[in-house]
């Protein structure tokens, strides 16, 4: 055991700044990748707990939306962004900072992110009383739909225009993030591996919050039946505090961190957004993926925990079942994350979605049959939980198929591909948007009831069960069948990115830009293909007639390369002694 502990800490000293043989991150890199994304989990509290649907409390008990109000504020949520998302991807796409693509907008996106959710708690009850418009929604008997009321107050007109506001940034935050995160190194498995590690340090602020809250509100907040997360004193609590978090967290990441994006020295990123949108609707993989997403959200209807804790359960139990739930259920993400890299590097990422997506659908049957059992609901949400930690793998094919896009085209769309994606996906949600409220209308809740008072007729509460889960199970089938068109394998792409890597260095040798790690790349990419008889690398090499020009200079280069780790390595150790120095100085004056 010591001796694990100690060969551990000998490499977290070795790789602290300097990155493992064949990868470009160092430990110290990686770590402050994930404290800033620690800061976007914080923010992601607020998210959660003022999104506009039907199993959020501070929704259907302070201000009292209803499945036809949800219908209506998100299809206005989808038509905004389909504005939001081509300014979106203009403003990243077309980012040439000196702090590089994604950067830039890291802190000020933070900030208005916590502001504009951090101030929805704050909006005085008085207001949900005000009713601003009312509109009546017709019978439909073909579809079930009972006709109904539907009144917007002016505390919902408010709630929705900042969530629009605090939409708009945190989009661009998270795709900024999630940027760094693509272009932090070129290196594939180094890349999943950063992903799935990323993800179990990222996630624990918000998994403290989303179990200290429920305590909280269980043990000073609750009253009766009445769970305390539904008492809106909870949220104004907390928000405040995420929100700090929130940004401090973030800073790790603008300071932290490096954009490895595989181009020339004079690379500017100019990109049109027609132009992009022509490009990538050409790409398969991007149709596989963007899909692949839209039926993931329809099987996601699966986790009804919310309810079954404050409905199925309720009172103090339910409290502490929902206390109980954010530890076991968030951390049922941890395998997939833990097991995610070797399983991929065994399987590849296409069979690991395809098998978790299987085990998935089971559980969601199961879900099914077991309706009337809250327990045993949530114990099918753990389950799907864990086969739902593996998704985060295409989030990984996201970043292959840009490698791929850009040995396709020449051009980088990390900004674009986030927001085309999320255009797509508004575009689709116009139609499944519906879908919730239309399978709740076929358990017996109209457009224009009360969700908070449904739910708590048992038999309303049990068909809003059943019906969503339906939903889901077909969600979950259909969420295999995206994968079984997806044929970009990990070879394939490690040929894309060399490819890359002998473009850039052939740019720079031409503009006598070229870098020592430009000559080391040509050399050993060279040498690898002539060896293995890679003949779409040797194709590509054919086209350069000054390859061997570049890689005469290899030695050299290696040479000056090993100078600079040895005087990195110098200096460390100087300061390390310095620090030792220090400490006994101060020991003795003591």
């Amino acid at each position: 055991m010591k001796s694990t502990i100690s060969e551990g800490l000998l490499k977290l000293k070795t790789y602290w700044k300097t990155p493992p043989k064949g990868y470009q991150v160092s430990y110290k890199e990686f770590v402050n990748l994930s404290m800033g994304y620690g800061g976007i989990s914080f923010l992601s509290v607020l998210i959660t707990w003022t999104t506009i649907a039907m199993n959020i409390q501070m929704m259907i008990t302070y201000f009292k939306v209803t499945s036809g109000m949800v219908f209506v504020l998100t299809m206005l949520s989808s038509l905004i962004a389909l504005v939001r998302s081509p300014i979106l991807s203009m403003i990243i796409d077309n980012s040439n900072s000196e702090k590089g693509k994604f950067k830039p907008f890291l802190i000020w996106s933070a900030i208005l992110t916590a502001v504009s959710f951090g101030l929805i708690p704050y909006i005085p009850q008085g207001w949900t009383e005000n009713i601003l418009w009312s509109f009546s929604i017709p019978e439909i008997p073909i579809l079930g739909v009972a006709a109904s009321k539907i009144s917007l107050s002016l505390a919902v007109v408010v709630m929705f225009v900042l969530i629009q506001i605090g939409t708009f940034f945190s989009t661009l935050l998270n795709q900024a993030m999630a940027g760094i995160e693509q272009t932090i190194s070129s290196v594939a498995q180094e890349r999943a591996n950063i992903g799935a590690f990323r993800g179990l340090i990222c996630n624990i602020p918000s998994s403290v919050v989303n179990v200290v809250m429920p305590a909280v509100a269980g043990a000073f907040f609750s009253v009766g039946a009445v769970t305390g997360m539904n008492n809106i004193w909870i949220y104004r609590i907390f928000f405040p505090i995420c929100s700090v978090g929130g940004v401090f967290f973030v800073l790790f990441a603008y300071f932290g961190t490096k954009e490895r994006i595989v181009v020339n020295k004079k690379y500017v990123a100019k990109v049109k957004f027609w132009e992009s949108a022509k490009e990538l609707s050409s790409n398969k993989y991007f149709w596989i993926i963007t899909i692949l997403g839209v039926v993931v959200g329809i099987r996601g209807q699966a986790n009804i925990y919310l309810w079954v804790c404050t409905y199925g359960i309720g009172g103090n139990a339910g409290d502490a079942a929902m206390a109980v739930c954010n530890i076991v259920l968030n951390n049922a993400l941890v395998p997939g994350m833990i097991f995610g890299p070797m399983l991929i590097k065994r399987f590849g990422k296409r069979n690991c979605l395809l098998v978790a997506n299987t085990i998935f659908v089971a559980m969601v049957a199961v879900q099914l049959a077991a309706v009337n059992n809250p327990y045993l609901i949530l114990v099918c949400i753990f389950f799907q939980n864990l086969c739902g930690g593996f998704y985060y793998i295409a989030t990984i094919m996201v970043s292959d198929v840009l490698d791929y896009q850009q040995w396709k085209t020449g051009k980088r769309l990390e900004g674009f591909w986030q927001n085309y994606t999320a255009f797509i996906s508004t575009l689709i949600g116009l139609f499944t948007g519906m879908l919730a409220p239309l399978f709740l209308s076929f358990g017996g809740i109209g457009f224009g009831d009360d969700i908070n008072v449904a739910l708590q007729n048992h038999d309303l509460m049990v068909n809003a069960f059943k019906y969503t889960t339906i939903l889901a199970l077909i969600g979950a089938v259909l969420s295999a069948v995206p994968m079984f068109f997806y044929d970009l394998t990990e070879k394939k792409h490690a040929d894309y990115v060399r490819v890359l890597k002998l473009r850039a260095a052939t740019d720079n040798y031409k503009s006598n830009e070229l870098q020592d790690e430009d000559i080391i790349n040509v050399t050993e990419i060279i040498k690898e293909a002539r060896e293995e008889k890679n003949e779409f690398v040797l194709e590509e090499m054919k086209k350069y007639s000054f390859l061997d020009n570049i890689a005469s200079g290899y030695d050299e280069a290696m040479a000056r390369l090993r100078e600079r780790e040895e005087q990195e390595k110098r200096e460390a150790q100087e300061r390390e002694n310095e620090l030792k120095e220090k400490s006994k100085m101060r020991k003795r004056n003591r």
